[in-house]
């Protein structure tokens, strides 16, 4: 890695102050305004942080609609995204794919990114960019090790190798990453978490890096550096 940017985040240290996604239940009420028979748990009605996320995904009683919109709104999905996606064929497309991230049907990060983007590219996962549908590898299966490649952990990245890992277009992470460039994202993530003597998912999150209500001193660094 490069080491003038892995010191200043050696530097930073940890500073999550644990953050917080947008009110679930006011996002999912949103997305399915125009729908009948959902089982919307009033559960929902929180901000979750990471911790209670994982929590929340962890409890079987919470079906696939629940976590989904856990997942989603503490993500910061558009909610016309949202409402793309959860049209009933959709959902049905989705609903199958999170049954095997839940069940373990995947052997590895990479399969699982490869069974998302297939049907992406099929155009039945309409809204649900990379950035997302790995915040649901992410939270839905944790033995997998996949991480969230979003805009921001996805440059980090590739400041911290010097190399482009993850394609971006205009700073976004766009469709053009295959399963390829999602292994080896988090095979780098993987061995900062060594630089940093943490788990990978804590380097994820350093890498994000909000403080509070606002950016914290990483992502300044990055968008001064990048």
């Amino acid at each position: 890695m490069v080491e003038i940017h892995l010191k200043r985040l050696l530097e930073i240290g940890d500073e999550d102050k644990g953050y917080l996604g947008n009110n679930s239940l006011n996002w999912t009420n949103y997305v399915f305004s125009e729908s009948t028979g959902m089982n919307i748990n009033n559960s929902l009605n929180t901000r979750f942080d990471r911790n209670s996320l994982f929590e929340y995904c962890f409890d079987n009683q919470n079906d696939n609609l629940n976590v989904i919109s856990a997942i989603l709104s503490w993500g910061g999905m558009n909610r016309k995204h949202g409402k793309l996606l959860c049209q009933e064929e959709k959902l049905e497309v989705l609903y199958s794919l999170v049954d095997d991230l839940r069940n373990s049907k995947f052997k590895s990060r990479q399969l699982a990114f490869e069974a998302f983007q297939k049907k992406r590219n099929e155009g039945k996962l309409p809204g649900l960019g990379i950035g997302y549908f790995t915040k649901l590898i992410c939270f839905l299966a944790p033995n997998l090790k996949g991480y969230i490649m979003d805009q921001w952990a996805g440059k980090s990245i590739n400041l911290l190798v010097g190399n482009e890992i993850v394609i971006l277009d205009n700073g976004w992470v766009n469709d053009k990453n295959n399963s390829i460039n999602y292994e080896n994202f988090c095979s780098q993530i993987d061995n900062l978490a060594i630089e940093l003597n943490c788990s990978g998912i804590d380097a994820e999150k350093r890498i994000f890096s909000v403080g509070g209500r606002k950016k914290g001193k990483w992502r300044s660094y990055l968008i001064s550096n990048y």
